[in-house]
């Protein structure tokens, strides 16, 4: 790598002469929908008639568009968040008509949603120009670039800056320290194994290529930082949040400890408040439910429970009175078992068009449309209408926290089981912290490195803290573990080999046929264009197209 250069993003075979004269247009004739749409006042009277020069606007998009792939490519969410007035400062009053014409040319798409003080509106490339990314080594950008990044890199100093110290002013100055102690001994081990991986990871997307590129880059800076962009939800954000699952395998992690469907799990305890039950005697009214399988005891269940709770001198006939699909959703949350009892009765004859839909798929879909949908209805939903018809009861208080709030507010739901979920993890780190332990956290993941300190620190240890502290709100989770180190890492890069050789000879399998079929000369195309991925399947024995974006079929 040479010094003193850096990434310069760009599209290749972009019409610029086109872009330029859309510009143009729209400079003298603003389109209200788009305006709309990315939150502008529209006003017909004040049509911007004094167009830069070709060469400058041309460098003022170039380099728009270098930012937003390279703020998409770092943020974890695939979203560059794009704030108006750093844009207005870098660009001038001509950064309204650049995302204007982006957006009308279908190169970008934004986000359509943004809260004051809280979020930017999202910016991101559509599919259909991700795998026309180039990106080179350049010196020097322009001289009018030049002044642009200096801009910029003002702004997101300062930005960055308020993120830290919500941070710092959000967290105990022993636990601030702790964390950011901890995530310092993160480091890149295998270093040859990752840029083997980077080699051989089967991907046709640049997109893909660059976002693993921009991550192991990051591993090799010296010092990693700790945000928290908002205090809604308080979820903690670094390099390892931002880090993909594939690259997990060449750092020096001992083990991860993920909560079983955590979010569902979280969702109990409104359950638990809506039907009264106290919160002394939660864990025990659980015990008893993953003690006696309200999907096998169906009849008796209640009235076991009842019985169990008097043996314990605790006289609740309300249990008596709680619906049983309650008492079902309780059990599966807390004994791990709600995907794998939810899934398959979606799973039958599932796809979409040629597309099969994974496990991962469905619990994408099902928490857009049920527990992070803004929609007070199933209809049309079909993976919402399940929900609704296994757990009728459940579904109700889920919608209460939607009902009589505008629709851009029903997401209320979403940032309170973010915020619990945060709550929880930050007092399980703080235990471990105490114990002289170096951990960190994936959101509803404890993160256990391969150091020293930890050389006694067993998952057994960091599941019993995390059930006392789950256990104060009355709730039981059900953990698993992943482990990490050099051996799993060499069985990750063997699936890595199979699966770029498989998918070689897969995708030449279809350049073939696409010759005589016109199906798959569609799914070709979608691959191509970067919609569809080629993945092992779910059994790791063969290949399968899988489409990128699950969210596009969501109502079929």
């Amino acid at each position: 790598m040479k010094k003193n250069t850096k990434l310069f993003f760009t599209i290749e075979g972009l019409d610029w002469d086109k872009l330029l004269k859309m510009h143009k247009i729209l400079a003298k004739a603003p389109d209200k929908e788009v305006c709309e749409l990315f939150g502008e006042e529209f006003d017909e009277t004040k049509k911007d008639k004094r167009v830069p020069k070709d060469d400058v606007l041309l460098k003022k998009y170039e380099f728009f568009l270098h930012n937003l792939i390279k703020r998409q490519i770092a943020s974890d969410s695939g979203v560059a968040y794009l704030n108006s007035k750093v844009l207005e400062n870098v660009f001038g009053k001509d950064y309204v008509l650049i995302k204007q014409t982006l957006s009308t040319c279908g190169i970008i798409s934004t986000t359509g949603y943004y809260d004051i003080g809280t979020t930017s509106y999202g910016y991101y490339l559509n599919y259909d120009y991700q795998n026309s990314i180039k990106a080179e080594r350049k010196s020097i950008f322009y001289p009018s670039q030049k002044k642009m990044v200096e801009k910029l890199n003002k702004e997101l100093k300062q930005k960055d800056e308020k993120v830290s110290k919500i941070a710092q002013e959000n967290l105990a100055d022993d636990f601030y320290n702790n964390y950011v102690n901890s995530l310092n001994k993160l480091k890149l081990v295998y270093t040859q194994e990752a840029q083997e991986f980077l080699e051989i990871h089967f991907t046709q997307n640049n997109y893909s290529k660059h976002y693993y590129e921009y991550i192991i880059e990051e591993y090799n800076k010296s010092k990693f930082y700790i945000k928290i962009p908002n205090t809604r939800d308080n979820r903690i954000y670094h390099i390892l949040t931002s880090t993909p699952r594939n690259l997990k395998y060449f750092l020096n992690i001992k083990y991860t400890i993920d909560i079983h469907n955590s979010h569902p799990l979280l969702f109990s305890k409104f359950l638990m408040d809506k039907y009264n039950i106290p919160v002394s005697y939660r864990t025990l009214i659980i015990s008893s439910l993953l003690e006696n399988n309200p999907y096998i005891n169906v009849y008796n269940v209640r009235k076991k429970l009842y019985n169990i709770l008097k043996q314990n001198n605790i006289d609740y006939k309300e249990i008596l009175d709680i619906p049983l699909d309650v008492l079902r959703y309780l059990y599966l949350v807390s004994s791990g078992e709600f995907w794998n009892k939810i899934i398959p009765s979606l799973e039958e004859g599932n796809s979409a068009n040629t597309y099969n839909i994974i496990r991962q798929d469905v619990k994408v879909i099902m928490f857009a449309q049920v527990f992070y949908g803004k929609s007070l209805t199933s209809r049309d939903k079909k993976y919402a209408k399940s929900f609704a018809e296994q757990f009728p009861n459940v579904y109700s208080v889920v919608l209460s926290f939607k009902r009589g709030l505008a629709k851009d507010k029903r997401t209320v739901l979403t940032h309170k089981l973010m915020a619990m979920e945060s709550q929880l993890f930050r007092e399980t780190l703080k235990r471990l912290f105490e114990k002289g332990y170096s951990v960190v956290s994936i959101h509803d993941a404890i993160v256990v490195l391969d150091v020293a300190e930890n050389e006694n620190l067993t998952s057994e240890i960091v599941k019993q803290i995390l059930n006392e502290v789950y256990a104060e709100i009355g709730l039981l989770p059900d953990c698993s573990v992943d482990y990490y180190g050099e051996k799993e890492m060499q069985n990750f890069m063997g699936k890595e080999k199979f699966l770029r050789q498989k998918g070689d000879e897969y995708l030449a399998e279809l350049r073939q046929l696409a010759e005589s079929d016109e199906d798959i000369k569609v799914l070709l195309e979608d691959y191509d264009k970067g919609r569809s991925e080629i993945i092992l399947t779910p059994d790791g024995k063969d290949v399968m197209l899988h489409l990128k974006d699950v969210k596009s079929i969501m109502y079929k």
